[in-house]
C-alpha cells in the first residue's frame, strides 16, 4: 500500500510539475531552433549549440523537481517477507532491487533527459549510468538508459564508447518497444561518421515513431539530404516533398523547395529549374532568402560546368544577402573556392576575409578555410601590386587615342555603377517610406506637439522615438543615406584626404585668404591659381581622365619605378605560391617571368634557388640541376651554395627530417644522463647539418641547459633570449621566456646547478618575492574539508584533449554515481588538470590510489605528477608557493600516519541521494510553495 501511495504522490506532485517544465523547455527549443540548411542538419536539435541555451530555466526546474521527487518518495527499505511463503526466482529478483517505488524510474529518466536538453551531456550520461546500477534487475530500464547514455556520448563525440553501449543492447535481450530509439541513436552515430547509406534505414524507422509534426518534417528534410548525398535524387525529391506536406515553418519549407530544384536539375531541365528559382527570387516573401536562392542557381550552373554563370550567381547571392549569417558565408565560401581554382587570388581574398567570420568554427573544413584566409592575406599586397602595375603598363604601351578610349570606358562604367547604386538606394528608401506611411502621417500631425502632449511625459529629443524617426526621414530626404564619417556631406572625400589635422586646415585657410587678397591686384595670377586648383581637383575625381592618367608610367623613370615594384611583387608572390600554397606550376610561371622580363633583378640568385627547389619537388632532375649549377657558378657567395654543394645534399633532403629527429632523441637522452659534452657536440652537428631544421629551437634549448650545467650562465642567457626572439611560436619558447624572466628577477639560479625538474621549485602566481609576503601562504593539515585531485604537467608537453578524454572516461567507468567536474587551469609554464570536488581527504586519497593502481591509467599518466590538495591549500599554492613546497608538506604532514579504509568509501555513493527511510516514516507531506495538484 505504501509503495502505491508513494508512486501516486510522486507522479502527481513534484514529478508532474517537472514534466510540465520539461515540455515547456522542449517546445521553446523546437520553436527557437535555427538550422543551417546549407549543410547536413543534425538529427537532434541539441546538435545546434544556440538551441541548447534555449529553455534552460525550464530544464533547470525539471531537474530540481525530479531531484525533489526522488528525495521525498524513494523507498529503499526491503519489504518484510512472509516466512511461510516460498520465494520464487521472480520474488528473489524483486527483493534484491535497490528501489521499491515502482514509479521513480521515470523521475530518473526525466532528470537525465532534461540535463541532456540543456547541454549537460556529462551529467546526463552519469545519471543514466547510475540508473543501470540502481535498476540492475529491470532489463527494459537498463536498455533504455544505455541508449540514452550512448546518445549523450555521441553529442560529446565519444563515438567509440557510444558504439559499445549499442552493442551491449544487441547482445542482451532487448524490448521491441525501444527499437525506434535504438534506430534513432544509431542513425545519429552513422551520420556523424559520414555513413549516410547505412543511416537511411535507421532514420526511416525513427521517423515512423516521431509524433511531433514539426520534428517529423525536419527529419524528412534530413532524409532528403542523405538521399542527395548517396546519389538518389528521385528519393531525395520525395523526402523533401514529405517535408513540405507537413506544413512546417516557412524557412524549412522554403529550403525543401530549393533542394527539390537542385536534385532534379539536369542538362535537359536546367533552364526550367533556374526559371523557377528566379521566380522565387522575385517573390517578396523570399527577400531574406535571396542568398540561398542564388546559391542554388549557382550550384545548378556549376553542375553543368558553366563556371562563369555560377560565379555570377554566387556573386549576386552575396551582394543581395540581407543576413550576415552562415548562409551568406557558404555562398562566399563557394565563390572564394572558385576564384582560388581560377587563380584570381585578389577576389578570393575578398571572399575568404568575410567567410572566416560567418561560418561555424566547428566545420570539418574550418582549418582549411582559416589557412587559406591567412595565405591570401599574405599574398594580397603582392597580387594587388602585380595587377595594378600590369594594368598601368598596358595603358602606357597604348597610343594616346586607344588609351583615352579605355579610360573613357572606365569612367562610363564608374558612372553606371553609381547610378545603379543610387537607384537601389532610392528604391530602398521608397520602400521604407511606403512601409512607414501610416507612422509618418501620424508624426506629421503631431510635429508641433512633441514633448507637450498632456497624456505623454515630455521627452528630450533623442529619447523620443517619434521625434527621432521624423528627423531621420527628413535627413534622408535631403541627404540620402550617408555613413557616419568625417566630411559626410561630401560624396567624394578623396579631395580631403591630405587635410588630417586642424593645423593643416588652418594653414590652407590662411593661404586661401592671402591668395584672394593678392588676386585683387593680379588678374593673371588669379587665373593661374584657378587653373592649378581645377587641375588638382581633376586628378582626384574618378569621373575625369586626369584621375587615371596621373599614375600611368609614361616616362622612362616612371616605367623603371613601376618595374621595380612589379618584379619585387612577382618574387614574393612566387615564393608564396611555391611554399605556402604549393601551387608549383603557377610558381614556375611566375619565376620564369622574372627571368625573361627582368634578367637584371637584384635577387636573381634567389630566383635560381627557388627554381632549383621547385623542380626538385617535381622530380624534374635535369632542370633542377641546371639551376643548381647556375647558382653555384654565378653566385658562389650565396648562402644556399654551401648546402646544395654538399655531396650528401640529396640524401639529407630526402631523409634529413628523420635523421634530425634521431639526433635530437640521442641529444635529449644524453642530457637526461648528465652527459653535457655529448649534448654540446650534437648541438654543434645540428647547427652545421640542419641549420633550418624543425628541431632547431629544441636543440638550442638543450644546448643552453647544458651550458648552464657546465657553469656558463652568460651563454645560457644568450641562448634562451635567442629562442624567445627567433622562435616565438615554438613549444619551448614560453619555457625559455620564463627562465629569462626568472633570471632577471634573480630567483631561479641561486645554485649553480639546475635540472629539468627545477621548474617544480619555481614559485607561481606572483611576480616577485615581496608579493608573497603580503598574504598568508602557510599550508594547513586539515583533512575534513574539500579536496581537489590535480595532475600537473609542463605546458605543451602532452595532448590536453586526450588527457581530458582519458580522465573523463575513467571517472564514468569507475565512479558512475559521482558527478566530478574536470577542468584545466593554465599556469606559467605548468598547467593543471583538476578533478573536483572530494568531500574530505579520505575520498581524495582513495581516488588517487585507485587511479595509480589502475594499470591502464598508470601507463597513460606515466611521467606526470598527480597529487591531492585541499582547496584552501591550492589557493595558497597559487599565491607564491612552489609545487615542491607542497610535495614536501604533504609527505611530512598528510601522507605519514594516513589510515584510510580503502574498501569502504563514500566515493561509491552519489552525493545527492537521500538517506533510506523506514516505511513508518512516510507521512503525507506538505510542500510549502509547491503547486500541489492532488494533495
Amino acid at each position: 500500500m505504501t509503495r502505491a501511495v508513494q508512486a501516486f504522490k510522486a507522479r502527481y506532485n513534484t514529478y508532474y510539475n517537472g514534466h510540465v517544465a520539461y515540455l515547456d523547455g522542449c517546445l521553446a527549443q523546437e520553436n527557437g531552433n535555427k538550422d543551417n540548411y546549407t549543410d547536413i542538419i543534425p538529427l537532434y536539435i541539441t546538435g545546434n549549440k544556440a538551441t541548447v541555451s534555449i529553455g534552460k530555466s525550464d530544464f533547470d526546474r525539471a531537474v530540481e523537481k525530479c531531484q525533489k521527487t526522488i528525495k521525498q518518495h524513494t523507498i529503499t527499505k526491503r519489504p518484510e517477507w512472509n516466512s511461510n511463503k516460498r520465494k520464487t526466482e521472480k520474488d528473489r529478483i524483486w527483493l534484491s532491487q535497490k528501489e521499491y517505488n515502482p514509479f521513480l524510474y521515470k523521475a530518473w529518466f526525466l532528470m537525465g533527459k532534461a540535463q541532456f536538453q540543456k547541454g549537460e551531456y556529462l551529467e546526463a550520461a552519469s545519471t543514466f549510468a547510475y540508473m543501470e546500477q540502481l535498476y540492475f534487475s529491470h532489463p527494459d530500464i537498463i536498455a533504455e538508459a544505455r541508449l540514452l547514455q550512448a546518445k549523450c556520448y555521441a553529442e560529446m563525440e565519444w563515438l567509440y564508447d557510444a558504439d559499445g553501449l549499442i552493442s551491449d543492447t544487441r547482445r542482451d535481450s532487448f524490448p521491441k518497444k525501444l527499437e525506434w530509439l535504438r534506430s534513432s541513436v544509431e542513425a545519429d552515430l552513422q551520420i556523424r561518421r559520414g555513413l549516410y547509406e547505412e543511416a537511411i534505414p535507421n532514420l526511416q524507422k525513427a521517423i515512423k515513431k516521431e509524433k511531433r509534426s514539426k520534428l517529423k518534417a525536419r527529419m524528412y528534410f534530413l532524409l532528403g539530404q542523405l538521399y542527395q548525398q548517396v546519389g538518389k535524387p528521385e528519393l531525395a525529391y520525395k523526402a523533401y516533398g514529405k517535408t513540405i506536406a507537413k506544413n512546417p515553418p516557412y524557412e524549412l519549407e522554403f529550403n525543401a523547395r530549393i533542394r527539390q530544384t537542385e536534385v532534379l536539375s539536369t542538362a535537359q531541365n536546367r533552364k526550367k529549374m533556374i526559371k523557377r528559382l528566379n521566380s522565387m527570387a522575385k517573390n517578396a516573401k523570399n527577400k531574406d532568402f535571396l542568398d540561398q536562392i542564388y546559391y542554388a542557381i549557382g550550384n545548378i550552373y556549376l553542375a553543368q560546368n558553366d563556371t562563369m554563370h555560377a560565379v555570377w550567381s554566387y556573386r549576386d547571392g552575396a551582394e543581395k544577402s540581407t543576413r550576415n549569417g552562415v548562409e551568406k558565408g557558404v555562398v562566399l565560401l563557394r565563390l572564394g573556392q572558385l576564384y582560388w581554382d581560377m587563380e584570381e587570388f585578389v577576389k578570393a581574398q575578398e571572399c575568404y576575409s568575410q567567410v572566416i567570420g560567418l561560418v561555424d568554427k566547428e566545420r570539418d573544413d574550418y582549418d582549411d578555410i582559416d589557412w587559406r584566409s591567412k595565405v591570401l592575406d599574405e599574398l594580397l599586397p603582392h597580387a594587388q601590386s602585380i595587377e595594378l602595375q600590369d594594368s598601368l603598363q598596358l595603358l602606357a604601351r597604348m597610343d594616346s587615342a586607344e588609351r583615352m578610349k579605355v579610360i573613357n570606358d572606365i569612367i562610363e562604367y564608374v558612372k553606371e555603377q553609381e547610378k545603379k547604386k543610387e537607384r537601389s538606394e532610392q528604391l530602398d528608401e521608397l520602400k521604407k517610406q511606403t512601409d512607414n506611411a501610416g507612422k509618418q502621417a501620424a508624426t506629421a500631425g503631431n510635429k508641433g506637439q512633441i514633448g507637450n502632449n498632456s497624456k505623454t511625459p515630455a521627452l528630450w529629443y533623442f529619447y523620443n522615438p517619434t521625434a527621432v524617426a521624423s528627423g531621420k526621414t527628413e535627413f534622408q530626404k535631403k541627404w540620402g543615406k550617408r555613413e557616419l564619417a568625417d566630411n559626410w556631406r561630401r560624396k567624394n572625400k578623396t579631395v580631403l584626404d591630405d587635410f588630417n589635422s586642424e593645423d593643416e586646415v588652418m594653414a590652407d585657410s590662411l593661404a586661401s585668404d592671402s591668395t584672394s587678397a593678392a588676386s585683387t591686384d593680379s588678374i593673371s595670377g588669379n587665373a593661374e591659381n584657378g587653373e592649378s586648383e581645377e587641375t588638382e581637383n581633376y586628378e582626384e575625381d574618378p569621373h575625369r581622365p586626369e584621375y587615371y592618367l596621373k599614375d600611368i608610367p609614361l616616362t622612362e623613370e616612371q616605367m623603371q619605378a613601376s618595374n621595380d615594384i612589379l618584379v619585387e611583387a612577382l618574387f614574393n608572390a612566387g615564393v608564396i605560391y611555391k611554399d605556402r600554397m604549393e601551387n608549383l606550376p603557377l610558381a614556375d610561371r611566375t619565376f620564369q617571368r622574372i627571368l625573361n622580363d627582368f634578367p637584371a633583378y637584384a635577387s636573381i640568385d634567389e630566383v635560381y634557388y627557388n627554381l632549383f627547389q621547385l623542380y626538385s619537388r617535381l622530380d624534374r632532375k635535369d632542370e633542377a640541376e641546371q639551376y643548381r649549377q647556375k647558382l653555384i657558378d654565378e653566385y658562389p657567395e650565396n648562402k644556399h651554395v654551401s648546402v646544395i654543394s654538399d655531396p650528401d645534399f640529396e640524401y639529407k633532403a630526402r631523409f634529413g627530417k628523420h635523421v634530425e629527429d634521431s639526433l635530437y632523441t640521442a641529444t635529449y637522452n644524453a642530457f637526461q644522463a648528465d652527459d653535457y659534452r655529448t649534448v654540446e657536440a650534437n648541438c654543434s652537428i645540428s647547427v652545421e647539418e640542419y641549420p633550418e631544421g624543425a628541431n632547431r629551437p629544441r636543440f638550442m634549448y638543450l644546448d643552453a641547459m647544458a651550458k648552464l650545467q657546465l657553469g656558463d650562465r652568460a651563454q645560457f642567457m644568450d641562448n634562451m633570449k635567442k629562442i624567445v626572439e627567433t622562435y616565438p611560436e615554438s613549444s619551448v619558447s614560453e619555457l625559455a621566456g620564463l627562465y629569462v624572466k626568472g633570471l632577471k628577477e634573480g630567483r631561479l639560479l641561486a645554485s649553480g646547478k639546475m635540472d629539468m625538474g627545477s621548474i617544480w621549485e619555481r614559485r607561481i602566481g606572483v611576480g616577485s618575492e615581496e608579493d608573497s609576503l603580503q598574504v598568508d601562504t602557510t599550508f594547513t593539515a586539515e583533512k575534513n574539508c574539500n579536496f581537489v585531485f590535480v595532475i600537473a604537467y609542463v605546458r605543451d608537453s602532452l595532448d590536453e584533449n586526450q588527457l581530458l578524454y582519458e580522465m573523463a572516461r575513467y571517472n564514468f567507468t569507475n565512479f558512475t554515481v559521482r558527478n566530478f567536474d574536470i577542468n584545466i587551469v593554465q599556469g606559467d609554464g605548468i598547467n593543471m588538470l583538476q578533478v573536483q570536488t572530494f568531500q574530505n581527504f579520505d575520498e581524495a586519497y582513495i581516488y588517487l590510489h585507485r587511479l595509480q593502481n589502475n594499470e591502464d591509467m598508470a601507463y597513460k599518466l606515466k611521467g606526470l605528477k598527480p597529487f591531492i590538495i585541499a582547496e584552501d591549500n591550492l589557493k595558497k599554492l597559487m599565491r607564491g608557493r612552489s609545487f615542491a613546497d607542497y610535495f614536501r608538506f604533504y609527505d611530512d604532514n598528510l601522507e605519514i600516519g594516513t589510515d584510510v579504509n580503502m574498501e569502504e568509501s563514500t566515493l561509491d555513493q552519489p552525493t545527492e541521494l537521500p538517506e533510506p527511510r523506514n516505511e513508518e516514516e512516510y507521512e503525507d507531506e506538505e510542500n510549502e510553495g509547491e503547486e500541489n495538484f492532488i494533495f
